[in-house]
Order: C-alpha cells, then structure tokens, then sequence
C-alpha cells in the first residue's frame, strides 16, 4: 500500500464518488478508478461498493478510512512542526549572559 493510492481512496470516500474526487486531485476519473482498484487489490478486500449515485464504504473501507484520516492528520501535524523549527518559531534557544544583563535585560 503506498500514500498515493491511499490519498485518492480517502478522496473518494471524502467526495462521495470518483467523479469528484477526479476534480479535486485535478487528475482523470479513469486514473482515480484504476487506483482504487489497484488498493483494493492489494489489500485483498472491496473498500467501496459503487453506484450511479456515487460509492458507499463497506466495513473494510470505513476501517482503512479511519486509520487512513489519522496517518495524513499525523503527516500535516509533522510538516508543521518541521516547518515551525526550520522557521525559527518553536524549538530551544540557549542565550549566555553575564549576570547584570540576565537580571534586567532577559527578563523583557
């Protein structure tokens, strides 16, 4: 299982049908199906039962959805705290002061 296939099955599940989860990854619907197809291979399970009306998840796909939204949640959490140390706004700083500066100037 790779985060690419991964991605496009929770879009589709989050979109409500491939049709529109194509639209929002700006890619094909066929390229959408192909993926989802091929996760679902891998994994040896049917995630969504589809329909002309749009998909529905099967148990299977309810349970990978779940762990699937907490590993991407985990993923921005981890950009963001990379992001915040690379920018300097969170992380340790350690200042050398004499004790006159320590006592009058830190404290502002």
């Amino acid at each position: 299982m790779n985060l690419h296939l991964l991605r496009l099955f929770t879009t589709v599940a989050e979109q409500h049908g491939f049709s529109r989860a194509a639209e929002v990854l700006n890619i094909s619907q066929p390229a959408v199906s192909k993926g989802v197809r091929e996760l679902e291979a891998q994994l040896h399970c049917v995630l969504m039962e589809r329909s002309p009306g749009g998909v529905r998840l099967t148990e299977a796909g309810t349970v990978l959805l779940s762990h699937a939204t907490a590993l991407f949640a985990a993923e921005r959490r981890a950009e963001e705290e990379l992001q915040a140390l690379r920018g300097l706004t969170q992380g340790e700083l350690h200042v050398g002061a004499s004790t006159t500066i320590a006592t009058y100037v830190l404290p502002r």
